[in-house]
C-alpha cells in the first residue's frame, strides 16, 4: 500500500500557494531544500500559441511552470533525468510528486504543469488547447532545459502526450534523445476507455440497491464505489491526489480528446523501449491498452519496438501511490537498463 503524501511539506515558501497563477519570482529564491529529501528548483518557460482571433497571425505567450528534483545532476550521463507528464487533461502535476522520493538523490526528476492547470497559465480560449499543442509544449520544455538524454514517463492522458512526442522523435529537435518511454495507465483508444468506464459503472449499479434513492444520491454512490475500486484503492485518498482533483483546470478536459486513437509512427520511425504499467483493477482495462501491442509491433524499422506490460496487483489507476515501492522498482529497472 502507498503512503499518503502531504503536498504542504513539499512547497517552497517562496512559491506561494501551490495553485496560484504564475508570478514573477526572483531566481535566487527558486532553489531550496526540503526538511527531508532532495533539492528542488522551480521556474517558468514561455510557450506560444497562434492567435485564432483578430489581429490575424498574432502570437500569444503563456507561462509553463516546471519543477526539478535534484537539479544539480540534471545533465548526468550515467543517470539521465526523468521527465514526467501528468494526466487529466488538466490535472495538476503535484499528485505525481511522490515519485521523486523513489529516486532520493540518484536522478533528476522533472515535473511540469501543462497549459490550463496548476501554476501554468490558464487561457480561457479553448482554441489554445489540443494534443498537438501540448506535445509542442513538452518539446519546448525539453529544449529549454537543454536535455540531451532523458527518460519519459506519462500517466494516463500524459502517456498519450509522451507517446506522441516520442513518435514525432521529439519534433526533430537537435540532439535530444528519449532513452525510454513508460506509459502508466494510458489507453490507446479514448473511446474504448470511456466505454469501459461506463461498463464498470453499470456493474456497480447492478450490485447496489438504488431503487429507493433519488438520482443524484444514486449517481454519487456509484461514483464513490468506482473511485474506491477502480481509481485509488487506498483506504484514505492521498492529500496530493485530492488537492490535484479539487484544483484541476476547467477549460481542457477529457471530452476534448475523446476521439484519440494511437497510430504507429509514419515511415517506420524507431521508438524507444516501452514499459506499459496498469493496475489490476484500473478503469483503464486490458481492453483499453490492446492497441499498444499493434502500435509497437509495427512502429520500428528494426522489426518492432521493445515493449512489455506489467500489471500491478491490487492497484487501480494511481499505482505510484497505491504501491509506491514496487512501482518505483519497475521504473528504476526500466530506466537503468536503457540509460545508454
Amino acid at each position: 500500500m502507498g503512503t499518503a503524501f502531504d503536498i504542504n511539506q513539499h512547497v517552497l515558501p517562496s512559491a506561494g500557494h501551490a495553485f496560484h497563477r504564475p508570478q514573477a519570482v526572483p531566481r535566487s529564491r527558486l532553489c531550496g531544500r526540503f526538511n527531508f529529501g532532495p533539492r528542488i528548483k522551480e521556474d517558468f518557460i514561455t510557450v506560444t500559441r497562434r492567435n485564432q482571433h483578430p489581429p490575424a497571425h498574432g502570437v500569444k505567450e503563456f507561462s509553463l511552470y516546471y519543477r526539478v528534483y535534484n537539479p544539480t545532476i540534471i545533465y548526468s550521463t550515467e543517470s539521465p533525468p526523468i521527465v514526467i507528464v501528468h494526466g487529466g487533461p488538466s490535472l495538476p502535476s503535484n499528485y505525481l510528486y511522490p515519485l521523486a522520493q523513489q529516486f532520493s538523490t540518484s536522478r533528476s526528476i522533472i515535473f511540469y504543469d501543462q497549459l490550463g492547470c496548476g501554476r501554468s497559465s490558464q487561457p480561457e480560449d479553448g482554441c489554445m488547447y489540443s494534443i498537438e499543442n501540448t506535445v509542442h509544449d513538452l518539446a519546448e520544455l525539453i529544449r529549454s532545459l537543454k536535455l540531451e538524454k532523458f527518460h519519459l514517463i506519462g500517466h494516463s492522458f500524459g502517456g498519450i502526450v509522451a507517446y506522441e512526442y516520442a513518435k514525432a522523435d521529439g519534433l526533430h529537435q537537435g540532439n535530444s534523445k528519449c532513452l525510454s518511454l513508460t506509459l502508466d495507465s494510458t489507453p490507446s483508444n479514448m473511446k474504448t476507455s470511456l466505454e469501459e468506464c461506463s461498463r464498470l459503472e453499470e456493474e456497480i449499479k447492478s450490485e447496489l440497491i438504488l431503487e429507493d434513492m433519488d438520482a443524484e444520491e444514486a449517481a454519487r454512490l456509484v461514483k464513490d464505489r468506482l473511485r474506491k475500486r477502480n481509481e485509488c484503492r487506498l483506504e484514505e485518498t492521498p492529500h496530493a491526489l485530492v488537492a490535484a482533483i479539487e484544483n484541476r483546470g476547467a477549460t481542457f478536459g477529457p471530452e476534448a480528446v475523446s476521439d484519440y486513437v494511437a497510430r504507429p509512427p509514419l515511415n517506420d520511425r524507431s521508438l524507444p523501449p516501452v514499459l506499459m504499467i496498469r493496475g489490476q483493477y484500473d478503469f483503464v482495462t486490458e481492453k483499453c491498452i490492446e492497441g499498444w501491442k499493434d502500435v509497437f509491433s509495427r512502429g520500428s524499422n528494426l522489426g518492432g519496438t521493445a515493449y512489455r506490460e506489467e500489471e500491478m496487483s491490487d492497484c487501480a489507476h494511481y499505482c505510484h501511490l497505491e504501491d509506491a515501492h514496487n512501482f518505483g522498482d519497475l521504473i528504476k529497472g526500466h530506466c537503468f537498463i536503457n540509460d545508454y
